[in-house]
């Protein structure tokens, strides 16, 4: 796994790191690696067989819609996906423009009524709480895929009623203190 990783440069380094740290929450006793479990009696092994790919074309912008009324909706480009249920060796892919890469993106204004696309400057890019390019958003993304791998979490394919933000919220929710524990130790150990 390392020589492919290697292989994709920083893109790898990132993705390698991350993976490190999932590797980590899953292999100790936790509430995290506890609700991964309810799925597959052993995580940190299932998810040593995953392997990465990075999309270098999806999608690069936050596309803008207005709604009925004053409220704008904003719909970041896809960080990663899998196959729902993949199992043991399945694939991530990446989007090297979403959030597991990149801190902000391109604001584009679509209407509803169609003509022209207007760019409307720039917006942060965030995995639930966290901001994008930074080791606990690449961790969350990663650990998400998982839960889809396993099946563990429903499909959320294009965030159809806002189920991919439902869905980070619910990793979250069992994962976000060893997250903030694996992540801190890793910033604090490289600062010194």
């Amino acid at each position: 796994m390392q020589v492919q990783l290697d292989a994709m440069g920083k893109a790898g380094q990132k993705i390698s790191r991350a993976r490190e740290k999932v590797l980590e929450i899953l292999s100790t006793e936790n509430a995290c690696r506890a609700w991964f479990q309810e799925k597959d009696s052993n995580p940190a092994a299932t998810f040593r067989t995953l392997s990465y790919q990075l999309d270098r074309h999806g999608d690069a912008s936050v596309l803008e819609s207005r709604d009925k009324g004053p409220m704008n909706i904003f719909r970041n480009p896809y960080v990663a996906k899998v196959i729902q249920g993949d199992g043991p060796y399945g694939v991530i892919t990446l989007n090297t423009n979403g959030a597991f890469f990149s801190t902000i993106a391109r604001v584009l204004e679509v209407r509803k009524e169609g003509g022209p696309i207007n760019l409307r400057g720039t917006r942060l890019l965030h995995v639930g709480p966290y901001d994008g390019d930074t080791l606990p958003a690449q961790v969350i993304t990663l650990l998400h895929e998982f839960g889809h791998v396993v099946d563990l979490l429903p499909t959320d394919q294009d965030n159809v009623d806002g189920k991919s933000v439902e869905n980070t919220n619910e990793v979250l929710h069992f994962c976000s203190a060893e997250i903030d524990t694996q992540t801190r130790r890793g910033f604090l150990s490289a600062s010194h």
